[in-house]
């Protein structure tokens, strides 16, 4: 028979919304009377005459029967859901409800003696705070406190008191004082309350009941030193009287006589399997709390709190309460097995033993895992899960003795309990088994926890992480790179690169020509757009199960390698990251790499001519861009390719030229600054003239700088000429002097650069006057403000240089500042920044370069274009500019 058959529950106990086990006093105040605070005939009947409750109201009758002066303070001290707040209620309604209180204590054969009429002052000073606790005894009493700079004197309190008995019930009265934020205030305040306890010992006209959490803090330290009656609510058979009286209505009066053979079919079933149990003591305990098992009363009314949990009796009574409503339908008894792990309520209070729900996750896991294997998964779960979250270090979890007694009963086959056992051992994860102990633990062998960890990791984020491996393992690049998802994706990205250099787009597949043909399309420089993709048609990056499997689990290795404290599984986690990352890099390399390259990009996609082209095994940048200029686009398919067109690139400038070849798709790409080598070479061997205000050359390679270079103008070939004398000054030929200032014809000899044979002495070799008339040269300081990018920087300086004429740069600054918090993965940078840093974290970095020579505006944008490029970065520059003036 089930244990209802003796025990009635109370309805609110199995109705869904379960037991109330709060006493609140600030319900008092409920003018609708739905709270039972303001029923005082409901309250008293859900009321247990405890031993503290039995001494409390002895203490009351002694101080207000006797005619000696008994304590006037009682200090009711514990935890939260201890019972302070019942037992201040209980004296409110002792003093205020004297009908209700005078059955009450009929029925319970008690006796108290109270005066009549006295004022009965209430306080929940977290619902009612007060700067001064002074305001609310004399507003009570009709009077005002006189202004003073200090609390009131006890002279001040007994004229406002006169002949009346007043009664102060305060709860929370630590916080009340707690919240005061003047220091003096509340020094004040405590001063108060101790004149209030000391003038209570004296006089009757004054009882204090005041609840606190310890009597180690302000106001507890101050009360207990007058000799308060203290109850501690530390008697566990009441606690458990308590709990089975706000549980069943007929507790009181239940015969436990009735229950003796149930008990004693339990007691010897686990006797037998535990031969050391003392059975008569262990039926001695079940009758005291039947129907909830001895083990289970200890573990809820005594481990609990020694963790920390439930709050003490209010939570008990909750959970217990619980358990009822789950059980009242069939068991005999109630057990720590009965505790399901399914039920929301019961996982919602274990969370005051496991706040963050990681170990009745994992238990709770494992118990669905080994439903289909182990028939009592269920109890075995819950039992163990009790065990664990409620005992500490060697004595953690459960022994098999303390399983047996949890989870065999009469109706239960022992082979079933052994196949459990054995089943949570052999199959659960988190389920450990150490010097006879049995218990949750979320640490587990560092493969399943990658492997578990791995779960919570989505596709797109795994997929993610293969764009970053291809990136920055394979390809080793990714300042300049993107892999490709789409081709608005691709575009966008594309177009924050920077535009004068190669930009590289991986593909994680073969595409169609239709993408390919609009992923080029309206792009600027777009024969720098490098299209790679697998050799393998059949290779898919985003949609291979292995690979997003491996991705997740690096996810995951990587994660909790950062989060761990232990070297040793900070070890292990980082050799399986390197392991399936090195899973990852050899299955995309297996799929090779092939270079998109362009024959003829066509008005459409049927006009369009695609070559894919070979490339090596390593599949890094530099072996990429080796094998592209060596093989496909070397230098002399550049020449042939210029040779065929040189009618189109007469009389233009290289620097024309090469933004041609930059844009053309379909033309050799430009890479490794080969085109320039190109022309020079074809001037060498004769094929082009080159043109420049320096010189003009053919059949040699042009004495020019690369900057001069590249503002030089293509021409037809000309006859080698003769080479003039060289300067006379310099030595040179054409002349290397370097006057400062506008370039002028020598007064003597008419000519620049001066072809004088040897220059008067007296003449400036410059000017030809004497004294000198040569324009002077003045310094100007160009301070160009942070722009946020190189193109806006070098548009800003070469608007600020253009209205200087015969203008020379001596010395340029170049700073840059580069600021991001919570960059997602550091990889992304460049090297040069980062180092070999990756993952997520925050980066400030500053740059600040010095040209020092003699530049010319051309040559300060060439400078600029060459920096470094930061997306997101401040560019700044400073500039000491040398302006001639005639």
């Amino acid at each position: 028979m089930g244990y209802t058959s003796y025990l009635k529950p109370h309805p609110e106990v199995i109705s869904d919304e379960g037991i109330e086990g709060i006493i609140d006093l600030a319900n008092l105040k409920d003018a609708l009377k739905t709270k039972i605070e303001a029923r005082p005939e409901a309250f008293f009947k859900l009321t247990y005459p405890t031993t503290d409750i039995t001494r409390v109201i002895e203490q009351i009758d002694l101080r207000f029967s006797s005619p000696k002066d008994e304590q006037g303070i009682f200090l009711f001290e514990g935890l939260k859901g201890s019972g302070k707040s019942h037992l201040l209620l209980l004296i409110y309604n002792l003093f205020k409800h004297r009908e209700a209180s005078a059955q009450w204590l009929k029925d319970n054969g008690l006796t108290c003696r109270i005066p009549d009429d006295p004022v009965v002052i209430v306080n929940k000073f977290t619902d009612d705070p007060s700067d001064a606790i002074w305001d609310i005894i004399f507003e009570t009493l009709g009077k005002k406190p006189e202004k003073s700079h200090t609390q009131p004197k006890l002279p001040e309190f007994k004229k406002a008191l006169g002949n009346r008995k007043i009664l102060l019930i305060f709860d929370e009265l630590e916080q009340g004082i707690k919240v005061i934020g003047d220091e003096a205030l509340k020094a004040q305040n405590i001063a108060f309350l101790q004149m209030l306890s000391e003038f209570s010992n004296r006089s009757k006209q004054i009882t204090i009941f005041t609840s606190i959490y310890t009597d180690q803090e302000e106001p507890g330290s101050t009360l207990k030193r007058v000799h308060p009656f203290i109850v501690q609510f530390d008697n566990t058979r009441d606690q458990n009287n308590i709990i089975l009286h706000r549980l069943f209505e007929n507790f009181r009066e239940f015969d436990k006589n009735v229950v003796a053979p149930c008990i004693g079919s339990y007691v010897q079933l686990w006797q037998k399997h535990v031969p050391t149990l003392d059975m008569e003591e262990y039926k001695g305990r079940f009758f005291d709390t039947y129907p909830f098992s001895p083990a289970l009363m200890t573990m809820i009314l005594t481990r609990v709190p020694a963790r920390g949990g439930f709050q003490n009796v209010r939570g008990a009574l909750s959970f217990l309460g619980n358990m009822v409503r789950l059980t009242h339908n069939a068991h005999d008894i109630i057990t720590p097995g009965d505790a399901s792990l399914n039920d929301k309520a019961n996982t919602i209070m274990l969370k005051d033993l496991d706040p963050s729900g990681d170990l009745i996750s994992r238990a709770r896991e494992n118990m669905e895992d080994l439903k289909p294997r182990a028939p009592l998964s269920q109890n075995l779960a819950a039992t163990v899960l009790l065990h664990t979250l409620t005992e500490r270090e060697s004595s953690r979890g459960a022994s098999r003795e303390d399983l047996i007694l949890d989870l065999l009963s009469p109706s239960t086959d022992i082979n079933a309990f052994e196949q459990t056992l054995m089943g949570f051992q052999k199959y659960a994860s988190y389920f450990h088994h150490h010097e006879g102990r049995y218990y949750f633990d979320l640490e587990e062998n560092a493969e399943a926890k990658v492997e578990f960890k791995s779960l919570a990791y989505s596709d797109d984020q795994a997929r993610e992480k293969l764009y970053d491996i291809l990136k920055s393992e394979i390809f080793k690049e990714t300042a300049s790179a993107t892999v490709f998802t789409s081709v608005e994706q691709a575009q966008e990205i594309l177009k924050q690169l920077d535009k004068s250099r190669s930009r590289y787009v991986l593909a994680g597949r073969r595409l169609t020509q239709e993408e390919r043909h609009s992923l080029y399309f309206g792009m600027d420089n777009r024969n720098l757009i490098l299209l790679l993709e697998p050799k393998d048609d059949k290779f898919q990056l985003a949609t291979d199960k292995d690979l997003l499997k491996w991705a997740k689990r690096c996810l995951a290795a990587r994660t909790l390698a950062e989060s761990t404290a232990k070297s040793a599984r900070r070890d292990d986690y980082e050799r399986i990251l390197r392991g399936d990352q090195g899973y990852i890099v050899d299955r995309i390399r297996k799929a090779g790499l092939v270079f998109v390259s362009w024959e003829q990009y066509g008005n459409t996609v049927s006009e369009d001519r695609v070559e894919l082209e070979l490339l090596p095994a390593d599949c890094s940048k530099d072996k990429v861009l080796e094998k592209i200029s060596q093989e496909y686009f070397d230098m002399l398919r550049i020449k042939e390719h210029l040779e065929g067109r040189f009618d189109q690139i007469r009389e233009k400038v290289v620097k024309d030229i090469e933004s041609e070849y930059r844009k053309t798709l379909g033309f050799p790409v430009p890479l490794y600054n080969l085109l320039p080598k190109a022309l020079r070479e074809m001037c060498k061997e004769g094929i082009i003239g080159i043109q420049h205000s320096s010189g003009n050359f053919c059949h040699t390679n042009p004495s020019l700088t690369e900057t001069e270079f590249f503002y030089a103008q293509i021409k037809a070939p000309f006859e080698k000429q003769p080479t003039p004398d060289p300067c006379l000054k310099c030595g040179s030929w054409p002349c290397k002097c370097k006057p400062k200032g506008d370039p002028r014809p020598c007064q003597v000899c008419g000519l620049y650069p001066c072809q004088c044979e040897k220059p008067p002495e007296d003449l400036c070799p410059h000017c030809g006057n004497d004294p000198c008339t040569c324009p002077k040269p003045e310094t100007v300081y160009l301070k160009i403000p942070p722009q946020l990018s190189i193109g806006n920087l070098r548009q800003e300086a070469a608007s600020r240089l253009q209205p200087y004429d015969a203008t020379v740069v001596t010395r340029a600054i170049y700073k840059i500042f580069f600021q991001q918090n919570k960059v997602g993965d550091l990889s992304v940078l460049p090297a040069g920044i980062r180092g070999n840093l990756s993952g997520q974290g925050d980066i400030t970095a500053e740059i600040s370069i010095t040209k020092v020579g003699e530049f010319k505006k051309a040559e300060i944008e060439q400078q600029i274009e060459a920096l470094p490029v930061l997306s997101g970065a401040e560019y700044s520059a400073d500039m000491t500019v040398e302006v001639t003036t005639p």
